[in-house]
C-alpha cells in the first residue's frame, strides 16, 4: 500500500509541476500565432522570456537568442515528439551568455517543442508551424 501510495504522490507532484516522470518537463499549451520569420527570445535567471513561438510553414527563419545568465550555459533547439519518440528538427550552439542568431531551415506545418538542452526539466515551450 505505501508504494502505491508514494506512486500516486510522485504523480500528483510531477502534475503540478509541469514535470513529466521522466523528469523532462512539458511545454505549458499557451497558443501564439506566427507573425513573421525573425524570432526573439531571451533567457534570464535559468527561464524563457516567452513559452510559445510560432512560424510559417514551409519558410527558413531566424532566432535571435539573448543569454543574459552571463556564464549559464544555454541555447534553443526545437523537437518533434508527436510520433511519441523525440526527433531534433534544430539543435542551436550554447552560449554562455551574450546574443547569437540562429539560421533554421523551413519546417512543415505542425506543434513542436523548444527548450534549451543543458536545461530541458525546466527551459522548454511550445513551437508551432503553421
Amino acid at each position: 500500500m505505501r508504494a502505491r501510495a508514494s506512486v500516486v504522490v510522485a504523480a500528483s507532484v510531477s502534475l503540478l509541476l509541469g514535470v513529466g516522470i521522466s523528469g523532462a518537463a512539458e511545454p505549458k499549451q499557451t497558443p501564439c500565432a506566427a507573425n513573421g520569420t525573425a524570432l526573439e527570445i531571451t533567457s534570464f535567471d535559468n527561464k524563457y522570456d516567452k513559452d510559445c513561438m510560432a512560424v510559417p510553414p514551409d519558410q527558413a527563419f531566424t532566432i535571435e537568442f539573448k543569454n543574459e545568465d552571463r556564464g549559464i550555459p544555454h541555447n534553443v533547439s526545437l523537437y518533434d515528439k508527436s510520433s511519441g519518440t523525440e526527433k531534433t528538427l534544430f539543435k542551436g550552439d550554447i552560449t554562455n551568455g551574450g546574443t547569437v542568431t540562429y539560421q533554421v531551415s523551413a519546417q512543415p506545418k505542425g506543434n513542436y517543442i523548444f527548450r534549451c538542452d543543458p536545461h530541458p526539466e525546466f527551459m522548454v515551450g511550445t513551437f508551432i508551424v503553421g
